[in-house]
């Protein structure tokens, strides 16, 4: 008896470990079926369509209110410590009712206002809880282009070192999270030809920032900069989470 019961230990603790582990990857999924919902609004609402954007805020809407049923008063494993894991399920979920609303509404500028924190507070609740998906790495990716985009609208001064360093430093991160992003990527993203050719043509964007840096020119690194944003907008909207 006494050699089977480190075995029957064993099993229960694996047997717990594979419910825990189920139980976040199914709220994982039901946050992403929400996200998807989101990305689409905010980019009807972006374009001015408010009949499309309501029909996405409503999926959304369905899916988080699934969620915060299922999830809010059980967290899975990774946010069973965090105090404001309902909380801010709840805000989202508010969020996304009064973006309904507006929606409905006709008024797309107040629906994307109030729908805008979304995506920063499902950001930051996977990341306080030490989870990061590849929906995460798009954010971190295109939070990396703000600070790279400021030379758009100020021209780098590359006569100046330290200028050509940062904004070689600054590219290099980026260039980093596109590897990253892509190597996260779920599967049916990867067997879509649209998606291929983002990845590949950000990569080459990007990359070809160190020859316009080199250059002296700051008008090379503006048109790699136009052509970037580009790419980079189009990958959260199409490929986003």
């Amino acid at each position: 008896m006494s050699r089977l019961l480190p075995a029957l230990t064993m099993t229960l603790m694996l047997g717990s470990f594979q419910v825990h582990a189920a139980d976040s990857q199914s709220f994982d999924a039901a946050l992403g079926e929400a996200y998807a919902g989101y990305r689409a609004a905010t980019s009807y609402l972006r374009t001015g369509n408010p009949g499309l954007a309501s029909l996405e805020t409503a999926s959304a809407l369905d899916a988080m209110k699934t969620a915060v049923a299922q999830y809010g008063d059980t967290p899975p494993a990774p946010y069973a410590k965090d105090p404001a894991f309902k909380s801010t399920l709840s805000d989202i979920e508010g969020r996304l009712e009064k973006a309904l609303a507006q929606a409905e509404e006709g008024d797309t500028k107040a629906a994307a206002d109030t729908l805008a924190p979304v995506r920063g507070m499902l950001y930051a609740l996977r990341k306080r809880n030490g989870v990061r998906l590849y929906a995460d790495c798009i954010t971190e990716l295109n939070r990396a282009m703000e600070p790279l985009f400021k030379h758009r609208r100020t021209p780098p001064d590359l006569g100046n070192v330290e200028v050509r360093n940062q904004v070689t430093t600054e590219s290099r991160t980026y260039e980093d999270l596109v590897k990253d992003c892509r190597a996260m990527a779920p599967s049916r993203y990867e067997d879509d030809p649209e998606f291929r050719r983002l990845f590949d043509g950000t990569l080459e964007s990007v990359q070809s920032m160190y020859p316009a840096i080199d250059s002296g020119e700051p008008g090379r690194v503006i048109n790699v900069l136009r052509e970037l944003r580009s790419f980079d907008r189009i990958i959260y909207f199409r490929f986003g989470g």
